[in-house]
């Protein structure tokens, strides 16, 4: 008899296991509840189901909620696999491989089924391990007393896969984190390489017991090591003691406390000898003999007599923030170390005016503006330009005016009343001198028909594709004998964000962690930026309609039933199978708002380029994938280069919905795509996919009552132009 059954996956314990050669196989499992960031790995039975000899194989994962996609080839499965659904019926022997995918924690290993048709058997074992071996322990940990505080160094362990550091003590009060990540209430994160941390507001003659636990990027962790320390008052005459601040140079009128140019930092440093030497360095060491025989620190300079020293810290992006160790030592030979976390640097420019009306009056001679000025709160004006144009080419551009903070209007008087239409530039600054992108809006004059791109949109023209073209990379979309017509678009430059959802829909459903394009965490407000993600496929489709009607088109979807759509409740949108919304129709004539077709989406992607992924062969140029966000969440948009049209994230940050849906595409095809299929489309990959999901050519499907934190979506509109 075969070897029916291998695993030796440590977080699934068999309890008990019975099948012989012939007949049906049985196989029970009991799920042992550890600790864990992996799916269970995927289990297969078999059983007879027709007199033929075919048999049903059945995948399982004990992980509720994973998704299992499969292959029959030998392959690998990644999600861009065959996903599993139901039974599969097998007429022949074969060997099957699945992997059970969950948002949130890590892929199950891949798990290998050999079924035998003759035998009626299958022979199953998990090809890979999951990791839950503890990482090594930190080294030589110690904690140095200081007034009111601790410091805590340690040599970090040497596995490669440290996440970090677990610390904690057995005080009653709250950690003082400084920048470090938060775990609980008495404990925090301290990042690999950073080689120890300051616990401060400690009480003064209490003892304190601290733990370090090593946790690797699988969610392991080790015993931890401890170390015990009481915080004393030291006595100033046999101390050196440093105390940081920052600033910002107050210039041209400016009084805020951010920067785009440099950030000083003074170290007012008391010690009862004469200090010799003052250095500095972004991430440095802790310990101060250390970070003073650094060869790539900075030195700092004495500011006056009073033992202030300072230095500048230039930059020219935000990457510049962050913690920054000063070290000093003085004649006596007394050393000591301390921090400071510099967030003053911004460099965010800020958004564009929204609004724009433009109205010629031939009795004024006159354009009279008017929009609404950004919520950024440091705005601080418009510059605005002007050209002309007679109906065959642009005047020289004008002169910018300056229109600042509390007005939002503009009388261009002198219009030239023969001239076809004028056009006017819009740029944004901030109090730094940060620019927002540039926005033109034209007015018509002479020629009354003039049309406006939708701020935050371009206009890609419209073409024929035939099917038998060659593509790169190959398209399972423009197949042979296929012809599609792509239209005039208005297509949206970026994903729609969360603060474009929530101001329209009343609510952000994401639950994606959002971060900046330096992989800050956002948080409040500050999420805006990001797309708006854990969104169905209904409330995609829901927030068009919405917004045609707030800007007076017509709307492209109808859903029986649904006549009110400005006053619909996000709520009210299903999250569950419905077979009304799955028969929604759309109307591609509609001068309003849709989601693209599959066809629209991959051509968008392309943008009229032959690159791999949406603008580049290097995929880390255009998108947010798996290996540049390290699956932690989206970041904001427009933050990566954009592809030949101007749209960014074409690939990544958030996989998009599409509106077909997925089925098997040949000639007969419509121009949307099947009339039905297993699910909706959806295209582009995201920040947890890995870089071939983010290709061109790719796509997947999924049902679309379903919300996912990786799934978002961008709006296009009809073009008459």
């Amino acid at each position: 008899m075969k070897n029916c059954l291998k695993l030796t996956s440590a977080l699934m314990l068999i309890s008990s296991l019975f099948f012989g050669c012939k007949g049906e196989v049985v196989t029970e499992y009991v799920t042992k509840e550890v600790e864990r960031t992996y799916a269970s790995a995927v289990t297969f039975t078999v059983s007879e189901t027709n007199t033929e000899g075919d048999l049903s194989l059945t995948m399982k994962s004990a992980t509720e909620g994973a998704v299992i996609y499969y292959t029959a080839d030998g392959s690998t499965p990644t999600t861009d696999s065959s996903k599993y659904t139901s039974a599969l019926t097998v007429n022949a022997d074969a060997v099957y491989k699945a992997v059970a995918v969950k948002e949130g924690i890590e892929n199950s290993p891949v798990s290998v089924a050999a079924v035998y048709i003759k035998e009626k058997t299958v022979t199953q074992y998990v090809e890979q391990t999951e990791d839950s071996t503890a990482p090594s322990l930190a080294v030589d940990l110690k904690a140095t007393p200081k007034d009111g505080r601790v410091l805590l160094t340690w040599t970090d362990a040497a596995d490669e896969d440290i996440f970090g550091y677990e610390v904690s003590y057995n005080g009653s009060e709250a950690i003082n984190r400084a920048a470090l990540s938060p775990v609980a209430k008495n404990s925090m994160i301290v990042p690999q390489g950073a080689g120890g941390c300051y616990i401060s507001g400690l009480a003064n003659g209490t003892p304190y017991t601290f733990t370090v636990k090593t946790m690797d990027t699988s969610g392991n962790k080790s015993e931890g090591v401890t170390a015990s320390a009481t915080p004393l008052a030291v006595d100033a005459s046999q101390a050196l003691q440093i105390a940081l601040t920052s600033a910002v140079p107050h210039e041209n009128g400016y009084t805020g406390n951010k920067s785009n140019t440099k950030v000083t930092v003074t170290a007012n440093i008391t010690s009862a000898s004469n200090v010799k030497k003052v250095v500095w360095k972004k991430d440095g060491s802790l310990i101060a003999k250390t970070l003073l025989a650094d060869t790539e620190v900075a030195v700092a300079t004495v500011s006056d007599a009073n033992a202030k020293w300072t230095f500048d810290i230039t930059a020219t992006d935000e990457s510049a923030n962050g913690t920054y160790t000063v070290a000093a030592i003085d004649e006596a030979g007394r050393e000591e170390a301390e921090q400071i976390t510099i967030d003053n640097f911004d460099f965010t420019p800020p958004v564009k005016v929204k609004g724009i009306t433009g109205v010629y009056s031939s009795d004024l001679r006159a354009i009279i503006l008017n929009w609404t000025e950004p919520n950024d709160s440091d705005y601080d004006h418009v510059d605005i330009n002007f050209t002309s144009n007679d109906g065959t080419s642009d005047s020289t551009a004008s002169e910018a005016v300056s229109v600042f903070k509390g007005t939002a209007n503009k009388t261009f008087s002198n219009i030239d009343g023969a001239k076809a239409y004028y056009t006017y530039t819009f740029v944004t600054y901030d109090a730094l001198g940060n620019a927002g992108e540039s926005y033109t809006w034209k007015v018509g004059v002479a020629n009354t028909n003039i049309v406006n791109i939708p701020k935050g949109f371009v206009e890609v023209t419209g073409t024929t594709i035939k099917g038998n073209e060659t593509w790169t990379p190959t398209s399972e979309v423009f197949v042979s004998g296929r012809s599609l017509t792509i239209p005039n678009l208005y297509v949206c430059d970026h994903e729609v964000t969360r603060g474009e959802f929530k101001a329209l829909m009343g609510t952000d459903p994401s639950t994606a962690k959002a971060y900046d394009k330096y992989g800050k965490e956002l948080t409040g407000e500050t999420v805006l930026n990001n797309p708006v993600n854990c969104v169905n496929w209904y409330a995609a489709i829901a927030y068009c309609n919405k917004l045609s009607i707030k800007e007076g088109l017509n709307c492209a979807y109808t859903v029986s039933g649904i006549t009110d759509w400005e006053t619909l409740a996000y709520s009210s949108i299903p999250t569950e199978s419905d077979s009304t919304w799955n028969a929604a129709t759309c109307n591609f004539e509609a001068s309003g708002y849709r989601l693209p077709t599959e066809a629209e989406g991959e051509w968008l992607a392309r943008g009229g380029e032959n690159y791999t992924y949406a603008g580049s062969d290097t995929v880390g140029d255009v998108a947010w994938y798996t290996s540049n966000t390290n699956g932690t969440g989206s970041r904001d948009v427009k933050t990566k280069a954009a592809n030949g049209y101007g749209l960014y994230d074409m690939s990544g940050n958030v996989h998009e919905w599409c509106w077909d849906w997925y089925g098997s595409i040949s000639s007969s095809t419509g121009a949307s795509g099947p009339s039905s299929g297993y699910g909706r489309v959806l295209r582009g990959g995201s920040w947890r996919y890995s870089d071939d999901a983010c290709e061109v050519a790719g796509h997947d499907y999924y049902y679309p009552y379903v919300c996912n934190e990786s799934f978002g979506f961008r709006v296009v509109r009809s073009s008459s132009n």
